[in-house]
């Protein structure tokens, strides 16, 4: 197994709840990419939907 530890983010939270979140994604998008088969793609995140919207999930 190998940990990598990033420095702390700087200016996190600042405050924009939108920013930080849209901040964090990214973060998580291109370590996810570097190494998707690392991701735990069975964890399903979403487990509700708003009603009328349909399952992020194909079953």
């Amino acid at each position: 197994y190998e940990v990598v530890i990033l420095p702390a983010l700087q200016n996190f939270p600042s405050g924009d709840v939108v920013a930080d979140t849209t901040r964090i994604n990214a973060l998580l998008e291109k370590h996810i990419r570097q190494a998707p088969e690392q991701y735990l793609w069975v964890h399903r995140r979403f487990k509700t939907c708003p009603p009328g919207e349909s399952s992020f999930y194909s079953n």
